[in-house]
């Protein structure tokens, strides 16, 4: 994991002949999740990022939900001497430290688990569970991703590629599939016709 320096986030985020993503890409997703959140009826009034990069989701969070507030955590030691983010791993992180309660209405773990082994992925996804008590956001590269559908000139291979069904299993001990990469957790109480999830 000691791999996030400078020339890591250059390649993938900053220079944009080779970025993977960018604040204008995460704008959208944003705004597709606070909709989709709003026709749920969660509401979102505190947002954890774990992972959280060069900071694209609070910028877009600031935009869809000007009253959240919004805690950024981050495994690279150079992104939170440049940046401030509290640093800490998704497979471990303590978020007591942000919240006294340590529970949040939207998780967003984007772009993360592909970088832990099984080991340290599965914690993550079970950490997920307990300090989300709304809606999840989760993008990992899966190893079908990797063949069929990510741009490889763009995308980190040096990746741990599992399935999505592994992700699923681990996922549904939780949470509920809405599509689009949003979960709601079984706690939060929200209904889904048959149809409107995705399994």
């Amino acid at each position: 994991m000691g791999r996030f320096d400078a020339a890591y986030y250059e390649q993938f985020y900053e220079n944009r002949a080779t970025a993977v993503s960018d604040l204008a890409a995460i704008r959208r997703l944003a705004r597709f999740v606070a909709a989709y959140l709003a026709h749920l009826d969660v509401p979102v009034r505190s947002i954890l990022d774990v992972g959280c990069g060069l900071g694209h989701w609070r910028t877009a969070a600031a935009e869809c939900w000007p009253k959240a507030r919004y805690h950024g955590v981050e495994h690279s030691e150079y992104l939170c001497e440049r940046l401030g983010w509290t640093q800490g791993s998704v497979a471990d992180f303590d978020p007591t430290v942000l919240r006294r309660e340590g529970t949040f209405d939207l998780v967003v773990c984007q772009g993360v688990l592909q970088y832990l082994d099984d080991r340290a992925a599965a914690r993550a996804l079970a950490n997920l569970r307990r300090w989300c008590d709304g809606a999840l956001y989760l993008e990992a590269l899966t190893a079908r991703d990797w063949r069929e559908n990510c741009d490889r000139t763009r995308t980190d291979g040096d990746v741990h590629l599992r399935s999505a069904d592994w992700y699923r299993r681990r996922l549904a001990r939780g949470f509920t599939t809405c599509g689009g990469g949003v979960f709601v957790a079984r706690t939060a109480g929200v209904t889904l016709f048959e149809l409107e999830g995705c399994g």
